[in-house]
């Protein structure tokens, strides 16, 4: 296990099934390995997660990504 961090443009979603998808490649047990298989299975059966409108500039997004935006870029047009 790294101690890296998910990238910040990944979704929480994108990192947990990365997360899982390197986990079974570096699994040694079939039975954590079947484990793992159905986690992502699991993981990729999610429903969506709903877009959300940010209140200053009216960008559309995924939660995360609208927490993060830069709302000047989107206020001034750039």
């Amino acid at each position: 296990m790294t101690d890296q961090t998910p990238r910040e443009t990944q979704t929480t979603r994108e990192a947990l099934e990365m997360h899982l998808a390197q986990a079974i490649t570096r699994c040694e047990s079939p039975v954590v390995e079947e484990h793992l298989r159905a986690a992502l299975q699991h993981c990729r059966k999610l429903p969506p997660t709903p877009l959300v409108e940010c209140p200053v500039c009216g960008v559309v997004g995924l939660p995360e990504r609208i927490q993060a935006h830069n709302c000047e870029d989107n206020v001034t047009g750039v």
